[in-house]
């Protein structure tokens, strides 16, 4: 398998959170964390939102400091390898809080490519 342009990569982290602000729309807190098919599925997208953050170049981040990358693999470490103390309410208040600020800046990064 050919590897991916960085790029690619980009555009699965905004398809992962534009994702987790469908899913999560029109929930509240305890909805959510009544719907174990949507949680399992938002973090699910926090996962591929790390996993394709790596890829980012350094470059790229550095002339985009307004972006948390480090958070979004952060994030991702902390639900693959402490899953047993995940805490909704931080996964909520992310998902609802900190990913739906990113769509644009992440989206002109993207459309700025090309």
């Amino acid at each position: 398998m050919p590897p991916r342009d960085w790029v690619h990569w980009l555009g699965d982290i905004l398809e992962a959170i534009q994702d987790v602000c469908s899913y999560t729309q029109g929930l509240d807190f305890e909805a959510f964390t009544r719907d174990r098919r949507t949680l399992q599925a938002v973090v699910y997208c926090f996962i591929v939102i790390g996993e394709a953050e790596r890829h980012i170049p350094d470059e790229v981040k550095a002339q985009h400091p307004e972006i948390p990358w480090e958070k979004m693999n952060g994030m991702r470490n902390f639900l693959v390898h402490e899953y047993p103390w995940i805490s909704s309410r931080i996964i909520w208040d992310t998902a609802t809080q900190n990913l739906p600020p990113l769509l644009e800046p992440l989206r002109r990064i993207f459309e700025a490519q090309g």
